[in-house]
């Protein structure tokens, strides 16, 4: 249709009317970022238990900023209290903010399986960090947990594999590791 309107123009052969033209349809949902809750079990085929963790960080990761990250945290197992933990391996590279506790039993309201929770860190340096997020229902037949290691980007630095040991051959000719004894 346009193509024939320009047509028209150049010819000379139509006036068009700006108010009637209609505007082109804009696609605002490309507009804003997309951020979805990760879930940690979103392998296929890879069995999950009665307790997921979602999460999504909200905003951009800087060193020395603090930066939310917000939990999704659901039980099959009913509304029972979740006692959840909150640890980071190396807190030279990744700290909790002082407010938040490291530990906390929570209740999913009435009629709920899961509850929302958002917890602060402060990354203190560029790469991969992570946040470990351990839950655990009781239960009659004992304790049900899961943890889940949520990645944190921390600017541009790329991520970098980490090496353990020193790859060789054996005598056999098959590629091994050979890891340094720790005494």
């Amino acid at each position: 249709m346009a193509l024939a309107m320009t047509g028209m123009l150049a010819c000379g052969e139509a006036e068009v009317d700006k108010a009637s033209a209609a505007p082109e349809p804009v696609d605002i949902t490309t507009a804003a970022p997309t951020v979805l809750f990760t879930p940690d079990n979103a392998v296929a085929g890879k069995p999950s238990g009665p307790i997921t963790v979602s999460y999504r960080i909200i905003g951009k990761a800087v060193v020395g900023r603090p930066v939310a990250v917000e939990l999704r945290i659901s039980s099959s197992l009913g509304n029972q209290t979740m006692k959840v933990a909150y640890r980071t391996n190396d807190p030279t590279a990744l700290r909790l903010a002082e407010s938040e506790p490291r530990e906390l039993s929570v209740s999913p309201a009435a009629g709920s399986t899961g509850i929302t929770q958002q917890v602060t860190v402060i990354p203190m340096r560029e790469g991969r960090l992570f946040l470990n997020v351990s839950v655990s229902v009781e239960t009659e037949n004992g304790s049900m947990s899961t943890v889940t290691a949520i990645p944190i980007q921390v600017g541009e630095a790329p991520r970098a594999v980490e090496e353990n040991g020193r790859a060789m051959t054996d005598e056999n000719g098959e590629a091994v590791r050979a890891l340094p004894a720790q005494e």
